[in-house]
Formats: C-alpha cells, structure tokens, sequence
C-alpha cells in the first residue's frame, strides 16, 4: 500500500468520467429493459471482453477454493446487488438525489476503513476532505435535490444500501491474494454475471424487452458492459489494491460533476458555473484528505526556520 500519486488522481478522474456517462446509458436503456435485464447485460457483456482478454494473455482462472469463495462475495457486494438496486431506483427517484446518496459512500468507507483495515486509518484531514467534498456534490446538484427526500422510501433506502455495498466492497477486494488485476476482474464478472443472470431470466422475459428494444438502447448496452463495467472496474480494482479505498471512495463525489459535463456535451444542457467550483472544491478535498498531521508541522517548522 502506498500514497497516492499524481497518476493515480488522474486515473481516478477518468473513471469519474466514465461512471459519469452510465447514467446517460441507464437512462436510454430504462424505459425499454427491466433493471435486472439491464444489470445482467452489462455484466455479460463485460464477462465475455475481459474474459477474451485475459484468455488473450494466456491467463487462466484460478482453481483456489479460497479464492471462489472470496470473489462470490466482492461480486455480489461490487456488481449483482448494487447494478440492480441503481437501475431499479432510478425508476422512481431524481438522479440528482440518487447521486447525493451515493455520494454518502466516501463517508461510509472512511468509517470501515477505520475498524477494519489496518493500513488505511480515521484521521481529521480525512474528514475534513470528506465534508468538502460532499460540499462539493451539494453544490452542484442544488439543495432543491433534497425536497424530495422522504419520498418513495424503498428507492432511497436500496440507493443507500447500493452504496453500502460499495463501500464494503472495497475492503474485500483488498482481502483477495490473486496478484492480476485481470484475473480479478474477470473471475468477479463472471460470479456476478451467474448471480444476477437467473433472476433476470425468471422475472424479466429478457429475451422479449431485448428483442423489442430499440438499436440506441442496445447500443447503450453494449456500452455500460464494454466502458463503464470492464474497463472502469479494472481500473478500480487497480486503485483499490494499490492504493487505499478512502482515496478511491472519493470517486463518488466526481461522478455527478461529469454527469453534467457530459449532459452538456451530448445532450446539449447549460454547464453552470457552479461545476467548476464544485470540481475545485472535491479536487481540494481529496487534496486534504491525503495530508497528515506529520506533514502540517513540518510544514510549521520550516516556516519558523
């Protein structure tokens, strides 16, 4: 474990920005396919690319039974529960306020970092770094996202809970011993793809919606499981494992920020000035939550000399 570098934040705006544009696909996709048709295509399409490249590689799958029995669990928490409890939310829930509490995950791991890693410890910068960056969030969805708090109960309890899961998940990627991010991330995919898969076939009908769908939403698909699933997951798995879940949490305060950069470039909505502020201000906050107390006094004590 290490502190993060410069390439490491900037690995971690590019998955901000790629989990920012999931929300434009599960849009597209939402009205025409079930969530947990939604949650098992991404899956599946992502299964088949990593799985393809790490075949490519001549790399295989591990045959440890310990290592089965820990990826049925970081797929579950990662992938199959949160994928369907988003997808299903966003039905009846504003994606501004399902992106607040979401954003309660960097709060979340700092918490279960503190009690259950070792290596990655509750300090004040950390703290402060996780209340301006949740500023930040506020800042650019507006607190009129909160007026809608309170209602429809269940969507915001299972956007929560998605964002439990998130958090927990992080500390039990750390736990796995397979050294290959690609092995990794392939062998969560496909437990997370045999998790959610049946439910999908038993409660959706997913060969009716999909074959009804039409080509902007299969297309949307074939996107969320190539980019914002394969890809983006290597990524923060690579993160998580080199560097620590509270950095890596903070990912979740720069996903709405992209989420207006991209409706303004794709969509053609107004990008308000507010953004910028609001990306300084989560950008600071990661900043701070890296500082430490050893740190500040040095800093102190060259000043005094």
């Amino acid at each position: 474990m290490r502190n993060p570098t410069l390439k490491d934040t900037l690995i971690l705006i590019l998955l901000a920005a790629i989990w920012g544009s999931a929300f434009l696909a599960i849009k597209i996709t939402v009205h025409e396919v079930p969530p947990a048709t939604i949650a098992a295509s991404r899956l599946l399409v992502a299964t088949i690319i990593i799985y393809g490249y790490m075949r490519s590689r001549g790399l295989y799958l591990p045959r440890d039974k310990k290592f089965w029995i820990q990826i049925f669990f970081v797929s579950f928490f990662t992938m199959a529960a949160p994928f369907t409890l988003i997808s299903w939310a966003e039905q009846y829930i504003e994606s501004g306020l399902t992106a607040i509490l979401m954003a309660t995950g960097p709060l979340l791991a700092l918490v279960l970092s503190h009690f259950f890693s070792t290596d990655d410890r509750f300090t004040l910068f950390k703290l402060l770094g996780v209340i301006i960056g949740f500023s930040g969030v506020l800042l650019i969805l507006g607190f009129d996202s909160f007026s809608e708090f309170g209602k429809d109960v269940p969507a915001q309890l299972a956007t929560m809970v998605a964002a439990m899961c998130y958090a927990g998940s992080g500390l039990l990627v750390k736990r796995v011993q397979e050294t290959s991010n690609t092995i990794t991330t392939a062998s969560i995919l496909l437990v997370a793809t045999l998790q959610i898969l049946p439910f999908s076939l038993l409660l959706d009908s997913p060969w009716q919606s999909l074959s009804a769908s039409s080509s902007s939403t299969l297309a949307a698909l074939v996107y969320l499981g190539a980019i914002p699933t394969a890809l983006a997951f290597i990524l923060r798995f690579y993160l998580i494992r080199e560097v620590n879940y509270t950095f890596v949490s903070y990912v979740g305060y720069l996903v709405p920020v992209f989420g207006v950069i991209w409706g303004t470039v794709f969509l053609g909505e107004r990008l308000p000035a507010e953004t910028l502020l609001a990306l300084a201000m989560i950008l600071s906050g990661i900043a701070v939550s890296r500082l430490s107390l050893d740190w500040f006094l040095s800093l102190k004590n060259d000043h005094k000399k």
